[in-house]
């Protein structure tokens, strides 16, 4: 039986609910929807995340397709699926939850006693994410930016990988996608939540996918693709037969450790470069302006040689935020003479 807080399902059957998590001060419920696939025979766990931040929803739409076309019969292991993680966030349009001004995928494992957002992640840590072997876990760029490519915990010794990083590294190249990045510590912050994920031996895949001012143009082919990542890391484990799909046969993994920020002067955001241009220490990337006077306010120029990753800001930019990434290539993987297959028993 695969069970989950309150829901449960036997082996065979497909079945959804809501995990029971917490309440806002005036009684939003913020119970979180899950659908679980119990395959007909026995396996490890998968677990697909959507809307953690609420106004990222290509993932979303992928994992309800996925849910919608999976048969339990055919499936060895369980799936564990949700769509929405962040309601309050989701409903509003919003990145984190203005209940308490808190960003969910910050707080795991979470604090029983805390806000709606730390409970949150406390009940949804321990019942759901804490039994995943592992976790593909979708972001996008929202209104913000266009992106596309696996992100991933840095590596701490790439010449004496763990476990886990030896199948992480498969998994980010089984997916699909044509690129992968990492962020060298400290890039973001201390990185807790995720830390936190794999000490309780559960391997974090994350996706950033889709988003941008082309939403619509672009979503179609991007639900198609994260649908079809998804069935390639049940395959990978061994939890679904066929063969693996992708965007072809190479994948360009980026270390992405260059960051460029916006000064402090809000204006109007104009990027002057795109996706896979090769910048040098000095180069403009953007530009700050008056958006009624056209008055050029502030140059941001890159900090260090880099390659654009998709990255972003909205034109009326405001506030302390990066508006920029670039990596440099650290390894190029080829699908057609690496072992994809990751097994967990």
């Amino acid at each position: 039986m695969l069970q989950v807080g309150n829901l449960s399902a036997n082996a065979g059957e497909k079945t959804f609910g809501y995990l029971k998590t917490a309440q806002s001060r005036s009684g939003m419920n913020l119970d979180i929807p899950v659908h679980l696939i119990a395959g007909a025979e026995p396996g490890p766990t998968l677990m697909l995340q959507g809307a953690i931040h609420g106004a990222e929803v290509i993932g979303s739409i992928a994992i309800l397709d996925f849910v919608a076309a999976a048969d339990p019969a055919a499936i060895r292991g369980n799936v564990i699926a949700v769509p929405v993680v962040n309601r309050a966030g989701f409903e509003l349009g919003e990145r984190g939850s203005s209940i308490d001004d808190k960003d969910i995928s910050r707080q795991f494992p979470g604090n029983a006693g805390g806000s709606a957002s730390d409970q949150i992640a406390h009940i949804y840590f321990q019942e759901a994410i804490a039994q995943a072997e592992v976790l593909i876990d979708f972001h996008a760029g929202a209104r913000t930016a266009y992106e596309r490519y696996v992100l991933f915990t840095a590596e701490k010794d790439p010449n004496n990988l763990t476990l886990m990083e030896e199948r992480r590294r498969k998994l980010v190249v089984a997916f699909g996608l044509d690129q992968a990045a990492f962020f060298p510590p400290g890039t973001f912050g201390s990185g807790a939540s995720k830390v936190a994920i794999e000490e309780a031996d559960t391997l974090h895949l994350t996706l950033e996918f889709g988003g941008g001012t082309g939403w619509f143009k672009n979503g179609e082919d991007n639900v198609r693709d994260a649908l079809r990542g998804i069935w390639n890391i049940l395959k990978a484990m061994g939890m679904a037969a066929g063969e693996l799909e992708a965007d072809g046969p190479l994948c360009t993994v980026y270390n992405a450790g260059v960051v460029i920020w916006k000064p402090p002067v809000d204006g109007l955001f104009i990027r002057d470069r795109k996706f896979k241009d090769a910048l040098k220490a000095g180069d403009v990337y953007g530009r700050l302006v008056d958006p009624y006077t056209g008055e050029l306010l502030a140059e941001m120029p890159t900090p260090k040689d880099g390659i654009v990753i998709p990255s972003g800001q909205e034109w009326p930019t405001v506030g302390a935020t990066s508006i920029g990434i670039l990596g440099s290539i650290d390894r190029v993987e080829d699908r057609r003479v690496m072992d994809l297959s990751v097994r967990f028993d």
